[in-house]
């Protein structure tokens, strides 16, 4: 939505659709390691059992079906350790707001209905940014994201949220965003003065 002070603000539920979509790539990469395990180990036994019968060095097939075996249950351990973590992750009942600035935004981040932490990202800050069916994931570390709920937003400013972020825009008219009532307090972290908000940054036409 748009704010009083000319931002667009949105919210997003941390729930268990969320890390599905969040790990996604993970838990596909834990099935392939279980299919190339699958794969390794009736090899390693087919070679056991050729250099056993020619009365040969067994090695190379031993370490084949154990390649195989120790894939196999890799890749079990990690599938099973995303699904109790989006489990444990899911109970934390959190909720992640984000308010989007020219240059910068604002995460605000509530466990349980509580503020429990604030954060101000600078977009050249981002390492990378994923798009999936139903998220935009901005990651300002290696291993965390900030996420952006885009069901929960018209097309018009998701797509202007996408043109902050240097995204390709799908069709629709961006919205042009007023000039700002008052700026955001800055964090007690932060010792830069916050840029202003962002105004008439589309020129509502379709792209």
């Amino acid at each position: 939505m748009i704010t009083e002070r000319g931002t667009i603000k949105t919210s997003t539920n941390l729930d268990e659709k969320l890390y599905i979509e969040l790990n996604g790539k993970l838990r596909k990469q834990c099935i392939a390691y279980i299919i190339i395990g699958a794969l390794l180990a009736p090899l390693g036994i087919l070679g056991l059992g050729v250099d056993i019968y020619k009365g040969e060095d067994i090695t190379s097939g031993t370490v084949v079906l154990a390649a195989g075996v120790a894939i196999i249950f890799l890749g079990i351990f990690f599938l099973i350790y995303y699904k109790n973590f989006n489990r444990a992750a899911v109970k934390m009942n959190r909720v992640e707001e984000v308010e989007f600035f020219n240059g910068y935004l604002m995460e605000y981040e509530y466990t349980d209905g509580e503020l429990t932490s604030t954060n101000k990202v600078y977009y050249k800050w981002l390492l990378r940014i994923r798009e999936t069916k139903s998220y935009l994931f901005l990651y300002n570390t290696r291993v965390t994201a900030i996420a952006v709920d885009k069901n929960a937003l018209p097309l018009s400013e998701l797509n202007t949220i996408r043109m902050l972020l240097g995204r390709p825009v799908a069709g629709g008219t961006q919205v042009t965003v007023q000039p700002p009532v008052q700026t955001p307090e800055p964090t007690a972290s932060d010792s830069v003065e916050p840029a202003e908000p962002f105004t008439d940054i589309t020129d509502n036409k379709e792209e």
